[in-house]
């Protein structure tokens, strides 16, 4: 009944009903514990966690897994060490590893993810495709791209969590063109991509400066019947409008579906800037203005075209604007004044 509710997201009721239980097991505990950390409630995870009078591997994993899902890497780390400590002294398993990872992963913390690599080898846990592909997120995110591939290489079964996995980390290391290699093979593999995937290869071909092959791809999410979300138009407006073609990522913006968010419009206010046109930097930066009055940001990059067009009076004025609102300009932003 506990788990029935918490899969509907119902965890009020499945609260409601744990609580009536004059007796409550193992699973009932951990099914709690679980729901929280689905619904990002961790407090109320953590107040159950230390009501268990004696806590075994399942339950330590239920939490560990509960702080890395809702960002709170350091909670985790803490917890297994806590864990393996001689008051407790409880070996982990696979499920437990790839939790820390993640946490490592999160922190950029290479230099304990390697220790965990080894470790591994010394309690006897083999290293599987899940635990090869949390360790590959580890060393791609910490740059140590050719170690990931290594990993992914030696995979005995690739799946999409494993290719995303690559993709994403060819793309933070500079490597657009592999990241764009790799997601055709996996295309040709018939793995279906999914948002996080999509997120990868249109930054690789933004990063890349593929254009055209970046708009295909974009035009394949939806005929593959994944709706773009905010995040994928602000890749694709940065890559049409670093080419210069403003107006397409306006009408872009003006065709979506959804509302864009701040950053969509940043990305445009951002190529406005590049290529010097007021037109569009002061339709991008009046919604942006709108969207996150207190951004300094969007005011200096405006100020920044106004001036780069010799508009010294307008861009004296958004100074003031910003000065007489009370917010402090950004390290790193140029104003420019007249004298």
């Amino acid at each position: 009944m506990i788990s029935g509710y918490v899969e509907c997201g119902k965890i009020e009721l499945a609260r409601n009903f744990f609580d009536a239980m004059p007796q409550r097991n193992n699973v009932s505990w951990i099914t709690m514990i679980s729901g929280y950390s689905k619904s990002g409630n961790i407090n109320l995870a953590r107040e159950l966690f230390y009501q268990i009078g004696e806590r075994d591997l399942h339950m330590y994993n239920a939490m560990i897994t509960c702080y890395s899902r809702n960002s709170r890497p350091k909670e985790a780390i803490e917890l297994f060490n806590q864990m393996l400590s001689l008051d407790v002294d409880i070996q982990p398993d696979e499920m437990t590893l790839a939790s820390i990872l993640s946490a490592c992963s999160q922190l950029g913390d290479l230099r304990f993810g390697t220790w965990l690599e080894s470790y591994m080898r010394k309690i006897g846990i083999e290293m599987d495709d899940h635990l090869a592909t949390a360790l590959m997120d580890l060393y791609a995110k910490c740059g140590s791209i050719d170690k990931a591939y290594e990993l992914f290489h030696g995979l005995r079964e690739k799946d999409l969590v494993a290719y995303t996995t690559m993709i994403l980390g060819f793309g933070i290391n500079g490597k657009p063109i592999n990241a764009i290699n790799l997601f055709e093979e996996m295309v040709d593999a018939h793995i279906r991509p999914n948002l996080i995937t999509y997120t990868g290869i249109l930054t690789a071909y933004n990063h890349a400066g593929l254009v055209e092959q970046g708009y295909r791809c974009f035009m394949s999410m939806m005929e593959n019947g994944i709706v773009p979300s905010a995040d994928h138009y602000a890749i694709m407006v940065d890559l049409l409008g670093r080419a210069g073609r403003l107006e397409e990522a306006y009408k872009l913006i003006k065709g979506m579906p959804i509302l864009p968010h701040a950053e969509v419009w940043g990305a445009l206010l951002l190529a406005c800037k590049l290529h010097c046109n007021v037109e569009f930097g002061e339709i991008a930066a009046q919604n942006c203005f709108d969207l996150e009055p207190e951004t300094t940001a969007y005011y200096s990059l405006l100020a920044n075209i106004y001036a780069d067009v010799g508009r010294w009076d307008d861009a004296k004025m958004l100074r003031k604007k910003v000065m007489e609102k009370g917010m402090a300009k950004i390290p790193g932003s140029s104003w420019v004044e007249s004298s």
